[in-house]
This record gives structure tokens, C-alpha cells and sequence, in this order.
């Protein structure tokens, strides 16, 4: 098994593009992050647009497989 993702069919490619938008959605929703849902949503192809949004609720629902925002100490 290839860890290349270029190696992959076209179709799983766009997937794992779709999840990375969902899952970017997801975090930035957490941390309060600006972002236009519309405009990521426009992104999807027609075909996936249901696959995106039972993955974006997915992310939604499982905050705890989302990274983890860094601590940085403010100066004083």
C-alpha cells in the first residue's frame, strides 16, 4: 500500500479533499476562526456535496479528532 496520495483513483482523491474542507470548517468553527462556508462549499464538486455535508456534521459532532489550537505565551 502507497502512502502517495497521487497514486490514488481521481474519485477517492476529491474525497480526501472534501474531508480536509470539512474537517477545516469544523476547526475553525471551534477556535472562532472567520471563514465563508459558502465559499468552501462552492469548492465540492455537485456530486459530493451530500458526502460534504454528512463529513462536515461528522467533524462537527467529534471535536476530539480535531487537532488541538498551540499554546503560544504572551509576552508582557
Amino acid at each position: 500500500m502507497s502512502y502517495n496520495l497521487a497514486d490514488l483513483p481521481k474519485e477517492e482523491r476529491e474525497k480526501v479533499d472534501v474531508d480536509l474542507h470539512a474537517s477545516g470548517i469544523a476547526y475553525k468553527e471551534r477556535y472562532g476562526m472567520p471563514f465563508n462556508y459558502r465559499d468552501i462549499e462552492v469548492l465540492i464538486p455537485t456530486a459530493l456535496q451530500d458526502y460534504f455535508k454528512q463529513r462536515v456534521e461528522f467533524f462537527r459532532g467529534n471535536p476530539y479528532h480535531l487537532g488541538k489550537m498551540p499554546y503560544v505565551a504572551k509576552e508582557k
